[in-house]
């Protein structure tokens, strides 16, 4: 009887004991690089509690999941195993949503080998990679099949536009379009989210009734684009092709436009889970295009200057990133997060893809309560892709300020690069933030036009738009270069009459592109003779210097202004200066072209190699 007490006793203490363990861990608190006044901040964890459901680096878990959410769950897994980020399912009857991931496999492993336990979207053979939908539960299991690589989460492209407004102003109508300069014989290619209300817009008469819809996609960000193109060149014939789910879907939105005969090529899409510091599937892609079919690639630089950071690891004593670099008390990144909205967050660091062993992890806590919030904790052990993110929403009923927190785990000190994607109702503050080098992707291949977005605001002394992304882009594989972007700028706000035939307003670089692809249509269609690299050198040539004289990276080589084809057309044709048929003569017309574009026109004239007539 005095043993069995003794042991129920023990067993009674070991159970308060471990009891008291798990308090302690679950409240045990670390500084993330924090002084005092912003609140101590809680130690990574694998999981989190953020209302009622769990986050695990970025996949959202219910309660009746927690079963294996341990602390095991990231750290042990050495194939570069990621949990795949998705939205948060909101199916009544609780049953699970299926993922995207790619999955990459060994050289001559063919995509069949992923059928047992997930549905091939895409495959492309020659980087032996494959865009599957698979269910949460089967991750593990596809990771551990014969011939699989790497499995890497996939997250949602990016749209390049900003919320609409009437803070500023630029009509796309400004553009000048009478005469016989229409674009006319120039077929051009639209990628964005989708045209569901493609035929509203037919019926208002904001687009043609000849639009060659490929694959109508999801949203309607594509009609406006289209409006735009149409608008500046409306004799050009248009096609369309959405941009799909998944960056192979995307490579063949290119292809399908190609086949149907394009010369010119318009997108506004960005992928966070590209590659930063190298030239990743898309962009390779879209670069073995240009080589190889004379086309011109326009794509907006995105809208990412005041969201983003770039900078080496600075640790702050205690293995946690210092943003300011010891400059700065305020050492994180800082956003306020209103009730119900969501935020995402990427990390890279500029190790080479599918081979990174240097470890990061990323983390997002309260900056009043220090509480952890979300942890992105994948293991880079040499095969592991330098990537960390986290998808996040603010479930509380108050606005939610947090810190964005970087780690180092294991490895070297490399080069951080951070891009923070909400939209305009959360605050990102300017804390840290760096403007420059925030163009990543295919906009940044070098045969691409990478368009930035000027300020329509105030015509009389144009800025780029704040938000507008800037060059240069730093590219470490396979060897360093430091490529020169932007390209070329365009109207930051244009007007649109849209589906219902009232004016709106259409902001960002996703309005600045389509206005740049729009004009040049319309110089190739002067001259149908030249190829894409000269189209492209006049656009470049003629475009009105903005910012510091000569080519930056903020403006590029300067605005597209449809004055230059106007000019173009009105004093040129064929290979002569056509002065009886404006009245003005070439010396007249010399001055006049300086004045308008701030360009000489002996310089547009070499680049087209036209005379220059009378000297």
């Amino acid at each position: 009887m005095y043993l069995g007490s003794y042991t129920t006793r023990v067993l009674y203490l070991l159970t308060l004991a471990a009891v008291f363990t798990c308090l302690l861990s679950s409240t045990s608190f670390i500084v993330h690089g924090e002084d005092e006044s912003t609140g101590s901040e809680q130690n990574a964890s694998d999981t989190l509690i953020s209302g009622s459901d769990t986050l695990i680096s970025g996949y959202v878990l219910s309660d009746s999941e927690l079963l294996c959410s341990n602390s095991s769950v990231l750290k042990q897994v050495e194939r570069n195993l990621g949990i795949i980020s998705k939205e948060e399912t909101e199916n009544k009857e609780g049953t699970e949503e299926n993922v995207t991931a790619y999955v990459h496999l060994f050289p001559g492993t063919g995509a069949g080998v992923l059928a047992s336990c997930s549905r091939v979207e895409e495959w492309d053979k020659d980087t032996s990679t494959a865009a599957v939908c698979v269910k949460p539960e089967s991750i593990e299991e596809l990771s551990s099949l014969n011939g699989v690589y790497s499995v890497q989460p996939a997250i949602s492209p990016v749209i390049r536009k900003i919320d609409r407004g009437e803070k500023e102003l630029f009509s796309s109508w400004g553009f000048w379009k009478q005469g016989g300069v229409t674009g006319a014989g120039i077929k051009i290619g639209i990628i964005s989210d989708g045209v569901e209300d493609i035929s509203g817009a037919v019926e208002s008469g904001a687009l043609p009734d000849n639009v060659h819809v490929l694959s109508q996609g999801k949203g309607t960000e594509g009609t406006v684009i289209l409006e735009v193109v149409h608008e500046v060149s409306p004799g050009a014939e248009l096609y369309f092709h959405s941009a799909g789910s998944n960056k192979l879907e995307f490579n063949r939105a290119v292809d399908a436009l190609i086949a149907e005969g394009c010369q010119i090529i318009c997108d506004d899409v960005g992928w966070p889970d590209e590659p930063f510091f190298e030239d990743g599937i898309v962009a390779s892609h879209i670069k073995k295009v240009i080589e190889s079919q004379d086309i011109l690639y326009v794509s907006a630089a995105g809208n990412d200057a005041g969201r983003h950071y770039q900078g080496v690891f600075f640790d702050n004593g205690s293995g946690w990133h210092d943003f300011s670099s010891g400059t700065s008390s305020s050492r994180n990144l800082y956003v306020d997060i209103p009730q119900g909205e969501k935020m995402t967050v990427v990390l890279q660091w500029n190790d080479s893809w599918n081979c990174s062993e240097n470890d990061y992890d990323l983390y997002l806590c309260d900056r009043c309560s220090g509480e952890e919030l979300a942890a992105s904790e994948k293991v880079q052990s040499g095969t592991g892709t330098p990537l960390e993110y986290i998808k996040y929403t603010n479930r509380g009923e108050t606005v939610q300020k947090v810190s964005v927190s970087v780690k180092k785990h294991s490895g070297q000190d490399r080069m951080l690069e951070v891009y923070i994607y909400a939209n305009s109702s959360v605050k990102i503050h300017p804390d840290n933030l760096v403007e420059e080098d925030s163009v990543f992707g295919h906009p940044a291949v070098s045969e691409v036009i990478c368009v930035g977005a000027v300020d329509s605001g105030n015509q009389e002394n144009r800025g780029i738009a704040s938000y507008s992304s800037r060059g240069p882009v730093s590219i470490y594989y396979p060897e360093y270069e430091l490529r020169n972007k932007t390209d070329l700028s365009g109207p930051g706000n244009v007007r649109v009459s849209g589906t219902n035939g009232k004016d709106s307003f259409f902001a960002g670089t996703s309005a600045s592109a389509p206005s740049v692809a729009g004009i040049g249509a319309l110089v190739w269609s002067i001259y149908p003779e030249k190829n894409s690299s000269e189209i492209r050198e006049i656009l470049c040539s003629s475009a009105e210097d903005l910012g510091e004289p000569g080519y930056d990276t903020i403006f590029g080589h300067g605005s597209v202004d449809s004055s230059t084809v106007y000019l173009l057309s009105e004093l040129y044709t064929g290979n002569s200066l056509a002065s009886e048929k404006t009245g003005i003569s070439p010396s007249e017309a010399k001055g006049l072209f300086t004045l308008k574009i701030f360009i000489p026109l002996e310089k547009i004239c070499s680049v087209a190699k036209l005379s220059s007539g009378e000297k």
